[in-house]
């Protein structure tokens, strides 16, 4: 058995027994990738070096045949070195598995999952084994953005974020948001005046300051959802020091809970090395992660629990030399930093990279549909560097639009539908954070107009939804073709509140294809200033509900091809200042039901043919025969009565009737009685 320190290496395939460590470096750290460096001699010299890349390595420190610790790892750098007298020197840099994460850079987004959830994903990726222990609620984000970064900087910038550290175990990768995650280490005496042995852990020069820094930390957040609830959160200290604040303005959080821890985290890490020792010792399983316990110092309270942050370890081994040793003995030692077991240890916070500019995205959304957005009209988008998520409603968060204008329920509204290319832009440089700002036309999009052959319109042209069609409203600035051009796919409707005033110094012309239909709730005025032209195809009907007056300043005339029917239900006053004269080519039928009255100084009635004046009682019928008088009786009464021509016996007859003032038919009856008797 190997008495004594003592070190040895496996790396790949190579034969451990050929591999001798002369010496060794490890630098870790919590939240940090470890270094360790290991020269080795062997009497191999053609070691394929290129081989030995990436290829597993395990280290280990033994003391009197006991493993005190080992390191597993990658190789990351293999060297050679000089070549001594029967032996050659390499050295080989070893990394944890973890370090792959600093050879791949890449660019995408990460949809509704915790910074944990995110965290164990690439690690799965990567095959890299690890464990973990939090304590407090990590919220799953919407949104989160790794751009042109490392995997390792995207996993440490989320880890600082959130409170995270991480260190080495020796087989896994171990992370936590709570020194209560660490694991219990060793008790190690103070001796300020060690001898050089290896079988007794001490340490010793150990100093141990207090340093000041920020003592509170207020962060401030806005959301557009919620505009008007303030999100502010602050944290402070426990120790009992004045207060000096950082302030950060943008706290990147989306709740007040949320906030308030994000802040706890913030002033850890600023106080992260505000009692903090430094101390050398002889302690191999001293390391990240651990809490030793330190015991016998002259300080009490100094004997107490504290947690290692950073620690470099060096060893050299001289008898691996052989025939070239210098017969020293083996050495180890190191130098750490430690803070009280106690204290929450943070990385510092690290900020997101900032986007580089504008960039252009495709608007999408589900398969079949056109237009895709939310109630505070955002969208979503796919980037054109985003090699993962497909172009559907999940490649992006909801990216708000900027518009020309906007208020509480007024204001500009254009939805970037699915398809269009758009303009990027990031709220104070946050890649978590897109909005649009512009969309532009390209290759496969192309504009409205015909360019550049009507370079001298202007236009808002939409296109129907789910179908063939648009509505549009350009402008033509071409001098003595200027015009204002409205296009409307189905209907228009225009809703004026108060007064509409339409001035046209020129024609205007108006085409409807079906019906039209105006309702005027009061009054309406219509000034032609010459003729008024107007063609019904069919039926005009108007119906006025009071009074209606046409006033004709010169000639009226009304041809009516057909028929023609007018109905007065009350008195029909008609009144002419010169002539009148009425044709009518058929029969003139005039029915008055209780009296007529034609009242002139002259009175002609002229029938060509045939005039009949017809009564209950009788006829008068005039022809070419001459006058026709028909009646179950005659009475005229008149003071004066001349017949001229006609028979001597009728004219004496009639005479004598008008004298009496007898019917004629009465005194002939009787004429006849007497006759008789």
């Amino acid at each position: 058995m190997q008495t004594g320190l003592y070190f040895s290496i496996q790396i790949g395939e190579l034969n451990q027994h050929k591999l001798d460590v002369v010496s060794f470096r490890l630098e870790e750290a919590l939240s940090s990738l470890f270094t360790l460096s290991v020269q080795i001699s062997t009497t191999d010299a053609n070691i394929n070096l290129q081989e030995q890349l990436l290829q597993k390595a395990s280290f280990t420190v033994y003391v009197d045949g006991k493993k005190q610790r080992t390191i597993n790892g990658i190789v990351e750098k293999a060297e050679c070195g000089d070549i001594g007298f029967k032996r050659s020197f390499y050295t080989f840099i070893i990394r944890p598995a973890m370090w792959l994460l600093t050879l791949v850079q890449d660019s995408r987004i990460y949809h509704f999952k915790s910074v944990p959830d995110i965290i164990d994903e690439i690690l799965k990726d990567f095959n890299i084994p690890f464990d973990k222990q939090l304590m407090d609620r990590h919220s799953v984000r919407e949104y989160v953005t790794q751009k042109r970064e490392s995997y390792y900087q995207f996993v440490s910038r989320l880890a600082s974020e959130e409170g995270i550290i991480f260190w080495f175990e020796e087989d896994k990768l171990f992370y936590s948001d709570s020194h209560l995650g660490m694991r219990a280490g060793p008790k190690i005496i103070y001796n300020p005046h060690p001898q050089n042995s290896t079988k007794d852990w001490v340490i010793n020069q150990l100093k141990f300051a207090c340093t000041m820094r920020s003592t509170e930390i207020k962060t401030k957040e806005y959301l557009y959802t919620h505009p008007d609830v303030p999100m502010d959160a602050r944290s402070i200290t426990s120790k009992q020091l004045p207060v000096y604040e950082t302030y950060d303005s943008y706290g990147r959080y989306d709740n007040s809970d949320i906030g308030q821890l994000f802040s706890s985290y913030r002033i850890d890490a600023l106080q992260s090395d505000s009692e903090q020792g430094q101390a050398f010792s002889n302690c191999f399983p001293l390391m990240p992660g651990v809490i030793f316990s330190l015991l016998e110092h002259p300080t009490q309270s100094m004997n107490n629990s504290w947690q290692v942050v950073h620690i470099v370890h060096k060893g050299t081994l001289p008898q691996s030399l052989e025939d070239e040793s210098d017969n020293n003995a083996a050495t180890l030692t190191n130098e750490f930093s430690f803070v009280p077991g106690k204290n929450d240890w943070r990385p510092k916070f690290t900020h997101k990279p900032l986007a580089d500019g504008d960039e252009v995205a495709t608007v999408v959304g589900p398969a079949g549909e056109e237009i895709y957005v939310n109630e505070d009209g955002a969208v979503k988008v796919a980037f054109h560097w985003n090699r993962y998520d497909q172009l559907n409603e999940n490649a992006s968060c909801w990216v708000r639009v900027a518009q020309n204008w906007n208020g509480d329920g007024y204001g500009f509204l254009a939805t970037p539908r699915i398809g269009q290319e758009v303009i990027i832009s990031y709220l104070n440089g946050d890649i978590d954070r897109p909005i649009i700002t512009g969309t532009t036309y390209n290759g496969k999009n192309r504009p409205p107009i015909d360019l550049p052959r009507h370079k001298t319109q202007m236009t808002i042209k939409s296109k129907t939804h789910k179908g063939e069609g648009f509505n549009e409203m350009r402008f033509e600035d071409e001098k003595g073709l200027e015009e204002i051009y409205f296009h409307a796919q189905r209907n228009h409707r225009t809703n004026v509140l108060n007064d509409q005033f339409i001035d046209i110094d020129h024609n205007r012309t108006k085409n409807i294809g079906l019906d039209q239909q105006e309702t005027v709730g009061r009054d309406k005025r219509t000034n032609v200033g010459q003729d008024h032209y107007e063609t019904i195809g069919r039926n005009s009907i108007i119906r006025v509900m009071s009074d209606q007056e046409i006033e004709i300043e010169n000639n009226q005339t009304t041809i009516i091809n057909s028929s023609r029917k007018q109905e007065i239900y009350a008195d029909n006053i008609t009144k002419t200042g010169g002539n009148q004269r009425l044709e009518i080519e058929g029969t003139y039928d005039e029915i008055a039901k209780t009296k007529i009255f034609s009242r002139t100084k002259h009175y002609i009635l002229h029938a060509q043919d045939k005039m009949t004046i017809a009564g209950p009682g009788g006829s008068i019928t005039i022809d070419n025969n001459g006058i026709t008088l028909k009646a179950t009786a005659l009475k005229i009464i008149t003071p004066s009565f001349d017949i001229i021509n006609g028979g001597s016996n009728q004219v004496t007859a009639l005479k004598a009737a008008v004298q009496e003032g007898k019917p004629f038919c009465e005194i002939c009856a009787k004429a006849k009685k007497d006759d008789k008797s």
